[in-house]
């Protein structure tokens, strides 16, 4: 009996440290971080001809700061901004190619959150953005410069740990989007692509970390 009348204040107090994080009025300040790596090295061969290597390596990155508020307990909106940089090189039967870009970009986002105790939970819903890319490619000392503008809408949705009372960690678990790009190279050439894009945990690594204040 004894045992039960010291939890159950314990478990009210953690009950009250969730709503706290999650509760409306409840502000977080934090940044997201993104990074991407791929590398492929072959040997290959066609028939009668001598055997070639090919080499492909990627590397992305994105760094930015976020902001939300809860309009309601357990709903979040707020904004984020990013930079990344890419880099690309390839190497094909000594045809070599390599290309880099940076980026800049900004999104709303809508978040409902579902916890599963004082500690754990998902967050998920939809958002808004737009992106800059600023592309440099280089294919056997040819070089182009492109400009594409990127406006996207999506959903996805994340992990969410809270290690401490007002400190947050959440890792994307799944983004679906559809994304809108208008191209420009430094040739004058103009052109648009329209796709739709379903990303799992396993495609790259996107922690965001995040300081809760406010609320009552």
């Amino acid at each position: 009996m004894k045992k039960i009348l010291v939890l159950i204040p314990a478990f009210l107090l953690a009950f009250q440290i969730s709503k706290a994080q999650t509760e409306k009025g409840s502000q977080t300040l934090g940044i997201d971080v993104q990074f991407t790596h791929q590398k492929t090295s072959q040997d290959r061969s066609l028939p009668g001809f001598d055997s070639y290597a090919y080499d492909f390596k990627a590397t992305n990155f994105s760094i930015g700061p976020t902001y939300s508020y809860f309009i309601a307990d357990k709903l979040d909106i707020g904004i984020s901004a990013n930079y990344g940089y890419y880099k690309q090189d390839s190497n094909d039967n000594n045809y070599a190619t390599n290309q880099s870009s940076h980026q800049y970009g900004a999104s709303l986002f809508l978040r409902k959150y579902f916890m599963f105790g004082d500690k754990l939970g998902l967050r998920a819903g939809p958002y808004l953005g737009y992106t800059r890319y600023d592309f440099r490619s280089n294919a056997n000392g040819s070089f182009i410069k492109t400009k594409n503008d990127s406006y996207n809408v999506g959903a996805n949705m994340a992990l969410v740990y809270y290690p401490a009372k007002k400190l947050g960690v959440a890792a994307t678990l799944a983004n679906l989007s559809y994304n809108h790009t208008k191209i420009k190279d430094d040739a004058g050439l103009h052109g648009s692509s329209d796709n739709v894009f379903f990303n799992l945990v396993n495609d790259g690594l996107a922690i965001s970390v995040f300081y809760t204040f406010g609320g009552k």
